[in-house]
């Protein structure tokens, strides 16, 4: 007979999942021991966000299940920004948390996870889309399949709190069913989306992250090359399409560009494939130019119809099945193609600085590392120059998080991508902020010799707080660090490579070192502190 923590095991293993990360403990010991028994390697990481950021990276590159793991109390409680993360990205992670034994409840204990302290089941409920305590080694088999194809199937993180007598229960049999993928989609409304694009004057399609997320960067192509529509994509939606496509238009929103903001203004229907339409897509859009009629593609229906003023044809379930069911159902015999707009250039100039210009590095970069990559880019100012400067070239290898917009969080994403996909030269665009909130997970990719290159915007100050503080208030209070910090001495001191780079010439020379040393690398950019970052259209009220 097997226990609670084989059958688990047995069954993530049968799902495909090939590592795991977390911080170990006492009340997590059988399953994450477990897991390793049945050949699923364990990842220990140095921060439990960490550690759910890089089982979230795990699952976007997988389009499987990311695992992560910590131990009851301050374990558990660590891993809930991660989880709130994984929610706003629709990525599905299981979270898994320890619990002392039901047999002991009510006896005070060591990082306590019941009602009486910390209940990380009822924590985690608003951050997932399912969090259980499992009271009982017989409920874990119908409640682990619940978690598991919530996961998968509305795509975004579950989490199961388990007791430690529970992990270790012995049960005669337990029904695991592994879910298989199933097509989602919206049936009904697709013969008025194609009537409405066909009546349309001045459409625009509006790429957001659900591209990105569900694979469908053929279908967005195909959709606007069909009817000649032009493409714009919101800060996570970049890389949807590749920046030298004639129908892109570049980005809009923060970080945008402002022909991409104008055509926003002067359109008759906005197509939105996966976009929530935020306040970081859409601040330049005038109420009095919201378009007559809004057909919105998403997963997850809470938004959908609710931000504009526009008439909404909902699409919901699947984006990339529901383009596919859609393309399948246009008759090209009726389809009249529109003139394409005559002015595809959106490009802008690059500042001219004192020093070391982070537009202009962001601007080169893909010119310098391989076509095989990916991108994973911090919050900050240096995110927003990346996801207006930066050339993508393989579509759906930018991956950035404007939303939840946790800072440190490409960090970990990047390691578990790397973990995913150990072929593909993996960066992470990152702060001196958001490095010393979870640089020290650089030693988890040393270790375990997962070789990532970070680069590190050193400005020696929170920048993006910084401008939008002095432009809104005429304060900074809080925004600058006495003692900057030393990001070659850090990461040199944790086992990775170090560079140091003030000018443009430094940096190509090392990250083209970085690239051929394929080993974890972490590349100081000491960056002009006057540069302006592209955010300056969100305004800060304090009225």
């Amino acid at each position: 007979m097997k226990t609670v923590a084989d059958y688990m095991a047995e069954a993530l293993r049968n799902l495909g999942v090939t590592h795991s990360f977390g911080i170990i403990g006492k009340s997590i010991c059988p399953i994450v021991l477990k897991m390793v028994d049945y050949g699923i390697e364990f990842i220990p990481g140095r921060h439990e966000a960490s550690s759910g950021f890089e089982a979230a990276g795990y699952a976007l590159k997988t389009g499987n299940l990311g695992v992560a793991f910590g131990t009851s109390g301050p374990g558990g409680t660590n891993l809930l920004t991660a989880a709130a993360h994984a929610k706003a990205n629709n990525l599905p992670v299981l979270f898994i948390t320890g619990h002392q034994s039901i047999t002991e409840l009510g006896i005070p204990q060591c990082q306590d996870s019941t009602s009486f302290l910390a209940d990380l089941a009822d924590m985690f409920r608003p951050a997932t889309l399912f969090s259980k305590l499992v009271e009982r080694g017989d409920h874990f088999g119908t409640i682990f399949n619940h978690a598991i194809s919530v996961a998968l199937t509305k795509r975004g993180p579950v989490h199961l709190c388990i007791p430690f007598d529970v992990q270790t229960e012995v049960l005669e049999e337990c029904n695991i069913v592994i879910p298989e993928r199933e097509s989602l989609i919206s049936l009904a409304n697709i013969d008025r989306v194609i009537d409405a694009i066909q009546a349309a004057k001045n459409p625009l399609i509006i790429a957001g992250k659900g591209i990105n997320r569900s694979g469908a960067h053929k279908e967005l192509v195909q959709l606007a090359e069909t009817f000649n529509i032009p493409v714009v994509t919101s800060p996570g939606g970049k890389g949807a399409i590749v920046w030298d496509h004639p129908l892109y238009h570049g980005p809009i929103g923060v970080g945008g560009s402002t022909h991409g903001d104008d055509l926003l203004n002067k359109s008759d229907l906005f197509i939105v494939l996966g976009s929530r339409l935020s306040d970081m897509t859409i601040c330049n859009l005038k109420r009095e130019n919201h378009p007559a009629t809004l057909i919105q593609f998403d997963i997850d229906p809470t938004f959908v119809g609710k931000i504009l003023l526009s008439k909404t044809i909902p699409v919901t379930g699947d984006l990339r099945d529901n383009l596919v069911h859609c393309l399948n159902h246009i008759d090209p015999s009726t389809i009249t193609k529109r003139e394409a707009l005559a002015d595809t250039d959106y490009s802008e100039e690059l500042p001219t600085l004192k020093n070391l210009s982070l537009a202009s590095v962001m601007s080169t970069l893909s010119d310098l590392i391989p076509y095989n990559n990916s991108i994973f880019v911090d919050d900050g100012s240096h995110g927003f120059h990346a996801a207006k400067w930066y050339k993508v070239k393989k579509p759906g290898s930018f991956v950035f998080d404007a939303y939840f917009a946790c800072m440190g969080n490409s960090i970990g994403m990047a390691i578990g991508a790397k973990v995913a996909a150990p072929e593909e030269t993996v960066l992470c665009i990152t702060g001196d902020g958001c490095f010393m909130m979870l640089g020290a997970e650089i030693n988890t990719a040393v270790c375990k010799d997962i070789p990532v290159i970070f680069i590190v915007v050193n400005n020696k100050q929170l920048d993006m707080a910084l401008k939008g503080m002095e432009k809104t208030t005429g304060r900074i209070d809080g925004t600058l660090y006495e003692v900057p910090m030393d990001a070659v001495k850090f990461a040199e001191s944790l086992g990775a490579k170090g560079y140091k780079c003030e000018t443009a010439d430094e940096f190509t020379a090392a990250i083209k070192d970085a690239v051929a040393l394929n080993h974890v690398a972490v590349i100081e950019l000491l960056t002009d502190r006057d540069e302006v970052p592209p955010t300056a259209h969100r305004t800060l009220n304090l009225n």
